[in-house]
């Protein structure tokens, strides 16, 4: 029974092994594939840890206009006759437009001796202050510019960081593409060069079989020897080629290892309308995440020159108090209601020496130029781009038409080259020719297939309007997308 029971189970285990070795491996999309690359790839992390540290900033800018309270106590346990007891809080909230709120409120013990000797004749008494101050610069510092400085600077950089992201993602994207389509051209390759090699294989059987019969030469036995050997290191490279593609977009992924997996073997047509170059490079100015930082960069050197300006005037404060100092006999009697007055004070400072205020206002207004010249110089490399990209895809969209059409003269090459071959009427030569130039031209047209694919992907990330997420489901007009987009 025993022997039965360990007998079923092996079988169990050896099918179950036998199954999970023979199931195909996962098929993989090239909207899979970006889709891994989005979480996983160290760019993108990078840059998400780039927003992290954007948005702890903000936090902290943002921190600067909320409440701060700060208790401050320094008593005895259990006994209320020591002196230079101290209770206090401080409360402070600073306003958007520069102006402060300060409340202070405490009482502090002090103890004056009596006669030697005797404690009993010691008086405690406690010092109670509570000021309500408001502070208002009227110069320096006054103003929404001038107080949210560091916010608007935190908010900007957190902005920024997005658009990086954004970038960053799309520029993945188009990676992951063009390793993705590598994989499946090189699988191409890798079928073509078995094609060819079956053929070359083919042709050197029948001219062994010509020569057994003395109606060719060993020449020509030799060339297709030789062309098999061509045909055999062809398919080496090319096998060695899809590996070397798996690697890549792997890496590209953020896999830790080459995993088992198969690829769509299609590759989308590219879309052949015309695109107008003025309407995309518009497009691209409106659309262009990076132009979009250069501008709001320009934006917020503006900022740094009012505030660095802000900073050259002289520091003009008004206060206005509302407190209440009296000497209590008891700690509850501290805090009372009675005793406040009103005053007013102010604040008047000028520094002799400016030199630091000049220095930055200086180099304020002279990072604002650089940033304008970085904007202008951006728009006419974006402008460049936008035709290099359009001419770029225009070009691979005639190469496939003149790609097949080679194929096809090719393969009636070949065909006319074995026809004569076999009726007599020439050497192997012209086979071995038309059999070379057969496999040049299927690899043209796979790889023309496969650069205008993320030809098409890379136009629309020129043009700024490349969703990764849901632009990969094939060739779209990009025209079409923007006006879409827009509605």
């Amino acid at each position: 029974m025993r022997t039965t029971y360990a007998l079923l189970v092996l079988t169990v285990f050896t099918s179950g092994a036998a199954l999970a070795q023979s199931s195909p491996p996962p098929a993989l999309t090239l909207a899979d594939a970006v889709g891994e690359a989005l979480v996983r790839n160290e760019r993108v992390i990078n840059q998400t840890d780039t927003i992290t540290q954007a948005d702890l900033g903000l936090r902290l800018a943002r921190n600067t206009f909320k409440p701060k309270i700060t208790p401050n106590i320094f008593g005895s346990l259990r006994r209320d006759d020591i002196s230079s007891q101290t209770y206090r809080v401080d409360v402070s909230q600073k306003l958007v437009t520069g102006t402060e709120l300060r409340l202070s409120t405490g009482t502090a013990s002090s103890l004056i001796p009596g006669r030697l000797g005797d404690a009993s004749s010691d008086v405690l008494f406690y010092n109670a202050d509570t000021t309500l101050t408001l502070a208002q610069p009227l110069l320096r510092g006054f103003g929404r510019d001038v107080a949210r400085r560091g916010l608007n600077a935190a908010e900007w950089r957190r902005e920024d960081a997005a658009r990086l992201q954004t970038l960053s993602e799309q520029q993945v994207a188009v990676d992951v593409a063009a390793a993705y389509y590598r994989v499946v051209s090189q699988q191409a390759f890798v079928e073509v060069a078995k094609q060819s090699l079956t053929r070359a294989r083919r042709l050197r059987d029948a001219s062994e079989a010509k020569l057994d019969a003395g109606l060719v030469s060993q020449l020509d036995v030799l060339r297709s020897q030789q062309l098999v050997s061509q045909a055999e290191m062809q398919l080496f490279d090319t096998q060695s080629g899809v590996e070397d593609a798996r690697d890549q977009l792997t890496f590209l992924m953020g896999r830790d290892r080459t995993e088992p997996f198969t690829v769509d073997a299609a590759i989308p047509r590219p879309n052949a309308d015309p695109i107008d170059v003025a309407s995309a490079t518009a497009l691209a100015l409106s659309n262009r995440l990076d132009l979009k930082s250069r501008v709001a960069a320009s934006e917020d050197a503006e900022n740094q020159i009012r505030f660095s300006r802000n900073q050259l005037l002289p520091q003009v404060d008004v206060n206005f108090a509302f407190t209440r100092r009296e000497t209590a006999a008891t700690f509850r009697d501290s805090f009372g209601l009675d005793g406040y007055r009103f005053a007013t004070f102010f604040t008047v400072a000028m520094p002799v020496d400016r030199t630091a205020q000049q220095v930055a206002f200086q180099s304020a207004v002279l990072d604002r130029a650089r940033r304008r010249r970085e904007a202008s110089t951006l728009e006419r490399q974006i402008a460049d781009g936008v035709k290099q990209a359009v001419r770029e895809r225009d070009r691979l969209v005639r190469n496939i038409a003149a790609a097949e059409n080679n194929v096809e003269l090719s393969r009636r090459e070949v065909d006319v080259a074995q026809l004569r071959y076999e009726n007599g009427l020439s050497n192997n030569l012209d086979v071995v020719t038309a059999e070379a130039g057969l496999l040049q031209a299927e690899s043209r047209r796979i790889q023309a297939l496969a650069d205008s694919a993320v030809a098409g992907l890379r136009l629309r990330a020129v043009l700024g309007i490349f969703n990764p997420r849901t632009d990969l489901t094939g060739s779209t007009n990009v025209l079409a997308i923007a006006s879409n987009q827009a509605k």
